[in-house]
């Protein structure tokens, strides 16, 4: 890698670039220097013209807890969001835009921004013990529903999702359309990395427009985002007591009280 990097480790084997988030004891929370370092590491791996697929996973037991919650009880909701510099590739789901196939390898679990993630691959392989999130609202953010709902998941399961919060199991989120496969953990990643380098054994170029015009086909959410207002409903939670409280309660592990202001 081109630079230091304390929580994400990059590797490339042929034609596969692997990027590992690599903060265990803090089941790969996504924080500042969780994105910075995440943003250099996919810089890396789309500047790399031998790079023709990605496989994106988690060092431990979780994929990614989601973002950083006790970084944002010790700093603030705006110590949590992103850096200015190499973040800055990362997109709404929290991985570039790329016409190279990215392949999502989840142990454990994968939750809030964990689950952005997975949604902005392109192949999944999730553990059969592995379970799925979006834990938005009893986190005190705003739930970003267009997310799942803009990635092919439909209606009723999507708003059980966003609005209780509860985790999903690898098989329910095989049966809902957000997981390709559900195999034994120790082979989440072999599975992974057999898909990419088959997908990096094809003609590069082919793969690469092909991927391309599916992005075209399909509704990214990012096209909506500003027209569903969510930046600025996103600001306007920030500011609530609710949104400090709820992290310091999860920080403090204790039950929230929250009086809607």
């Amino acid at each position: 890698m081109a630079y230091e990097a304390q929580y994400v480790r990059y590797e490339v084997d042929g034609h596969v670039a692997v990027i590992t988030m690599n903060r265990p004891e803090r089941l790969n929370a996504f924080g500042r220097v969780m994105g910075d370092e995440l943003g250099g590491a996919w810089m890396e791996a789309l500047a790399d013209e031998q790079v023709r697929a990605i496989v994106l996973t988690g060092e431990g037991r979780v994929f990614s807890a989601g973002r950083d919650i006790k970084e944002q009880a010790e700093h603030g909701i705006r110590g949590n969001q992103l850096a200015d510099s190499r973040a800055k590739v990362l997109g709404f789901q929290l991985v570039p835009d790329t016409d190279k196939p990215i392949i999502a390898a989840v142990r454990g679990g994968a939750w809030g921004a964990g689950l952005y993630m997975v949604c902005g691959s392109d192949i999944a392989v999730l553990a059969e013990d592995a379970t799925i999130a979006f834990s938005s609202v009893p986190t005190g953010v705003l739930g970003s529903a267009l997310v799942p709902l803009m990635n092919g998941l439909s209606w009723l399961p999507g708003c059980e999702m966003m609005l209780r919060g509860h985790r999903f199991s690898a098989q329910r989120a095989y049966e809902v359309g957000l997981a390709n496969h559900v195999v034994p953990s120790d082979e989440v990643l072999p599975t992974a990395l057999s898909i990419a380098h088959e997908l990096a054994a094809l003609p590069p170029v082919h793969v690469q427009v092909t991927k391309r015009q599916l992005m075209v086909a399909r509704p990214r959410s990012t096209a909506y985002q500003l027209t569903i207002d969510y930046p600025q409903a996103q600001q306007s939670l920030f500011a609530l007591e609710d949104t400090t409280e709820a992290a310091a309660a999860f920080a403090e592990k204790r039950k929230p009280v929250f009086k809607g202001r």
